[in-house]
């Protein structure tokens, strides 16, 4: 940032004094005081409008939202806030972000800093009880870090779906069997039963078990015998559909990658929990830029990256060459 802003082209385009110089250590400062609010509502827009461009024929079929966590540590020893991770000695801190993805955007974004957020069962339901709220058709996918049953139970009782997976073994109560599998072959699982059952709550020395039913999907590979066990409260959709919901769950952790590989994203540009909510921000209204621009064009992420920059110093050029009184046309014909 401070070698873009000392930069001729960024000084030409906001016409600022050429003379003009700024250090790190300033814009650190800058984004430790900056209106958040700003950003959050400059993020929002942006993902409704990007999400609006395409038709529900062109998006997926269902509203099927994944719902993941990813650390950030990089310099974050010098951070205000921030969690120490397992125990290590090197007193670095960690940030998690936590980002509900819809298949093509980031729809929302939360940072924890709190080391009692380490745990999923805290971060996740909190971004899928906040977007359920503005979006009561959406399916929820995330990983079995989320395990309390508490929320699985609060998921039903307000009405919002879910598909998770759960540990083989775990305890539950048979509430009916829906489909003895037989061993088919359910993409490359084998089904052994589908199951209505109800989920405990540990009440000191004795099992409790809520009202609340779902639907319980135990499968098997056929190779090595390991199971896998998926939930969910949907009842209406067939064995196939389950899985499928799950599989696409991996789509964030796709997302994730993107991030960190091609936007720089482990880098801390501020030490400040308010900066770095500011660059979360600007950084999730970059990925759905390329995001977009990777789909509407048919290409991959680092190409999508590298035409974007292209494209963006051509038209600085072709402006400042309009500017000095040329044709642009005589350079990019």
């Amino acid at each position: 940032m401070e070698d873009i802003f000392n930069s001729a082209q960024f000084k030409f385009l906001f016409n600022l004094d050429t003379t003009q110089t700024i250090r790190h250590s300033s814009i650190s400062e800058r984004l430790s005081v900056i209106n958040i609010e700003f950003f959050q509502q400059a993020y929002e827009l942006t993902y409704n409008y990007f999400s609006t461009y395409y038709s529900r024929l062109q998006r997926e079929q269902v509203r099927l939202i994944r719902v993941d966590s990813s650390m950030v540590a990089e310099a974050a020893n010098k951070l205000i806030e921030g969690m120490n991770v397992g125990c290590k000695k090197d007193g670095k801190k960690q940030i998690k972000f936590t980002v509900a993805f819809d298949g093509d955007l980031p729809c929302m974004t939360k940072i924890f800093t709190n080391r009692k957020c380490l745990s999923e069962d805290t971060t996740i339901p909190q971004v899928v009880f906040d977007y359920a709220r503005k979006d009561k058709s959406a399916i929820f996918t995330f990983d079995r870090g989320v395990g309390k049953r508490e929320t699985f139970c609060r998921l039903s009782q307000q009405g919002t779906s879910f598909v998770t997976r759960i540990n083989p073994k775990a305890k539950y109560k048979l509430v009916r069997e829906l489909e003895n599998g037989n061993n088919r072959l359910v993409g490359s699982l084998e089904l052994i039963k589908e199951l209505e059952v109800q989920l405990p709550k540990n009440r000191k020395e004795h099992w409790v078990f809520p009202e609340e039913t779902f639907r319980l999907t135990i499968t098997r590979h056929p190779e090595d015998g390991t199971e896998y066990w998926f939930l969910t409260n949907l009842f209406e959709i067939g064995v196939e559909e389950v899985l499928q919901y799950y599989k696409k769950r991996w789509d964030i952790e796709v997302f994730f990658r993107f991030l960190k590989q091609e936007l720089n994203f482990s880098h801390i540009t501020s030490t400040n929990p308010n900066g770095i909510a500011v660059m979360m921000y600007m950084t999730m209204i970059t990925a759905m830029m390329v995001l977009i621009y990777k789909k509407l064009n048919n290409i991959g992420y680092k190409t999508a990256v590298r035409r974007i920059s292209l494209e963006l110093n051509e038209l600085i050029i072709k402006m400042i060459v309009k500017h000095c009184g040329g044709d642009p046309s005589l350079v990019f014909r």
